[in-house]
């Protein structure tokens, strides 16, 4: 499938607690890891998670790709992951509250967030101030 129409098949779809404030003082043994490594062990989607959330050139906290990351660094893994599912391929890192940030978010065909949202909608407006008043 191509694009990120797996996101909503995805057996995690719509669930919060794969967010890393919910991972984030659990242990990698703890009862909610273990069970959302769980999830994660029979999803198709693990390396297309990875591409979409760039977990180790995001510093990303919390569960994604059937692993539990801390800082970027995988600190635990479902059963049946395999290392060439951890290939990012390629996209860096979104600036968010930029103006390049938003024009990334545009690149990669999703809305933007409000920081960079907010972030376009200010330059924007810089440029028009900037352009000269039309001789009347």
């Amino acid at each position: 499938m191509s694009g990120n129409g797996w996101v909503g098949e995805a057996p995690c779809a719509g669930d919060a607690r794969f967010t890393a404030e919910e991972t984030a003082a659990d242990a990698p043994t703890e009862p909610l890891v273990l069970s959302l490594l769980a999830t994660c062990q029979g999803c198709p989607f693990r390396s297309q998670c990875i591409d979409l959330v760039m977990p180790s050139m995001s510093l990303f906290d919390g569960v994604c790709g059937g692993r539990l990351w801390r800082n970027g660094q995988v600190f635990a893994t479902c059963t049946g992951a395999r290392r060439s599912e951890l290939r990012e391929r390629g996209r860096r890192p979104i600036t968010h509250g930029t103006e390049a940030g938003a024009r990334a978010h545009n690149r990669r065909g999703e809305p933007a967030c409000s920081m960079c949202r907010e972030a376009g909608r200010l330059a924007q407006q810089a440029r028009r101030a900037r352009k000269p008043a039309p001789d009347a």
